[in-house]
């Protein structure tokens, strides 16, 4: 252990036992042992859990393991797994498929002193800004909980608390996770692969994002602007003078969730119309605005009146350019008309295809797998199983999908599943691809769109023209003078010097051993031959005593060194 790892050893100690026994009741001991975290909580796993619960676990696939270890971990875990669904590029597709599962809900936390909390990030009485406020909230969730009040003008409001200590007990958990994720790169060659201290990097970041209330309450207004004109979406109001980085105070919605039973129940909705405008929505967001819900699940929803459909919680949002918009659409347009060659030339753009990849076999796959689908009766596909296959073949060929990518592909998914939920006879592919092809074509027509690659091609070699002639002056400079440098990258040097180094402390620990033992064995030689100069230890002279426990200690830590060699693979 380096000395930069030990505060989070020690401050979180009793999280990072606990961590390693879920771990162990999961199956994933193994990994406990050879991260050196804890490697007796692996041996006595049996005796602290029952053989039925472990063989229960381990019928289970090591990705529904997973998530439930996350589960079972609580909210910052819990929203790791939610924020790693959305990075082909850091975790196999098999895990995304499963941590889309992970649910956002968790009890209350404790509401005797809300209305205080409350105050004390307000910085002033409730009494003074709501005429009503309830206690017991609506909903929790890992980050905040939400409760409703009343303004004085009769306003009806919820209110998104923050839950206490929550930056604290982020920065703890998050700091065990990057020490975990260290020790997993150092002992695990096979999951350097993943990045798994960049993975909890880029968590921290998004994370930081998602609990600052001021950033989410922005997110809306702007929703809300891309959105004016249109009568079929609805967004709910942010009321700034009560809203702070930890409270967030926006419209009350009086509607039915769409994973309400009640909502095939609810009289005068027109469900076809709202499943076709949830499609339609969210291709715009993504193609027209470039900023969109990526968050969509049917808890998410709202329907309220005049068929209009109302998104909540906006803390988790994709932002994109408008290269990255032309990049999506191409793709989206590739898949919806079956263009292969299309496809596999957006990924030689995208410069995702590199020297290794089959790129018969890729296309020979992809092929497969559109005309398998081409057979399915259009109003019964699954829209989300076939873009997680078409994902999933891609990423097989060793292709790394952008996380725009799979957050589109999440978003569309999702709101697939609930206008299917809402009107079985609707025909996806059918609602999709209009709305597509008319943003595509308007895009085809659109000047900018032809002007806007040669313009970033003309600006590039505008700057390396800039550039050009004083970094070869540098570097002219740096040669003459003799100063130039090469930099030289063994990819496994590391582990090489490790071993060197291990070597060595092996060989000089033989050495001071074979020097112990001649010196005891001349004691024990000396002691043997008499003598009133020799000093006692009871009825034992102190030489002949020195010599066996010399020899003692060498038995032990030759013992040591027989073990290290059998380990390492010596024979």
């Amino acid at each position: 252990m380096r000395l930069t790892q030990l505060p989070y050893a020690a401050r979180g100690g009793t999280r990072v036992l606990q961590i390693a026994s879920v771990l162990v009741k999961y199956g994933f001991g193994h990994f406990v042992t050879r991260i050196g975290l804890a490697s007796a909580l692996h041996d006595i796993g049996a005796w602290v859990f029952k053989r039925k619960d472990e063989e229960k676990y381990l019928e289970l696939t090591w990705e529904e393991r997973v998530r439930l270890i996350l589960q079972e971990l609580g909210p910052t875990f819990v929203k790791l797994g939610q924020i790693m669904a959305t990075r082909p590029d850091l975790i196999p597709m098999s895990l995304i498929t499963e941590l889309r599962k992970l649910q956002d809900k968790v009890p209350p936390f404790d509401v005797s002193g809300i209305k205080a909390h409350v105050e004390a990030e307000l910085k002033r009485p409730l009494s003074e800004i709501f005429s009503d406020f309830e206690d017991q909230p609506l909903a929790a969730a890992s980050i905040a909980q939400v409760h409703r009040a009343t303004l004085k003008d009769g306003r009806r409001v919820i209110l998104k608390v923050q839950r206490p200590n929550l930056e604290r007990t982020i920065s703890t958990d998050l700091g065990i996770l990057e020490w975990l994720a260290e020790l997993a790169e150092e002992r695990m060659p096979e999951v350097r692969r993943y990045s798994p201290a960049e993975a909890v990097k880029e968590f921290r970041k998004s994370l930081s994002k998602e609990i600052d209330f001021e950033r989410e309450a922005y997110h809306m207004k702007r929703f809300a602007r891309n959105f004016k004109d249109d009568p079929t979406i609805y967004v709910p109001k942010v009321y700034d003078e009560y809203t702070t980085a930890r409270v967030l105070c926006e419209e009350y919605i009086d509607g039915i969730k769409v994973e309400s039973k009640l909502i095939k129940e609810k009289a005068g909705l027109d469900r076809e119309t709202v499943a076709k405008n949830g499609i339609r929505l969210i291709i715009e967001q993504v193609f027209v605005h470039g900023f969109f819900h990526a968050d969509p699940h049917p808890g998410n929803i709202f329907i309220i009146e005049g068929n209009r459909i109302c998104f909540i919680d906006y803390g988790m949002m994709g932002i994109l350019d408008q290269e990255r918009i032309d990049e999506l659409l191409g793709f989206l347009v590739a898949v919806l008309t079956n263009n292969i060659d299309k496809l596999v030339r957006l990924f030689f753009k995208l410069g995702l295809i590199g020297e290794k990849t089959d790129v018969r076999g890729l296309r020979r796959d992809v092929d497969d797998l559109l005309h398998r689908y081409e057979a399915v009766e259009i109003s019964k596909i699954d829209v989300g199983r076939y873009i997680s296959q078409l994902f999933d073949v891609i990423t097989r060929h060793e292709i790394i999908l952008p996380a725009d990518l799979l957050l589109m592909g999440k978003a569309l998914a999702t709101i697939d599943g609930v206008a299917r939920d809402l009107y079985p006879e609707l025909d996806p592919l059918g609602a999709i691809r209009p709305y597509v092809l008319k943003i595509y074509l308007r895009r085809l027509t659109d000047p900018a769109f032809f002007s806007r690659e040669p313009v970033r091609i003309a600006e590039e070699l505008y700057y390396l023209a800039q550039s050009g002639p004083r970094d070869l002056r540098i570097f002219l400079r740096h040669l003459r003078e003799g100063t130039a440098k090469i930099q030289l990258e063994h990819l496994d040097l590391d582990d090489a010097l490790k071993k060197y180094a291990l070597a060595t402390n092996r060989l000089a620990l033989s050495v001071i051993m074979g020097s112990v033992i001649l010196g005891s064995c001349y004691m024990l030689v000396s002691s043997s031959a008499g003598g009133d100069l020799h000093r006692f230890i009871g009825n034992f002279p102190m030489t002949a005593v020195l010599g066996l426990v010399g020899l003692g200690v060498c038995c032990f830590y030759g013992f040591v060194l027989f073990i290290g060699f059998l380990r390492s693979g010596g024979v």
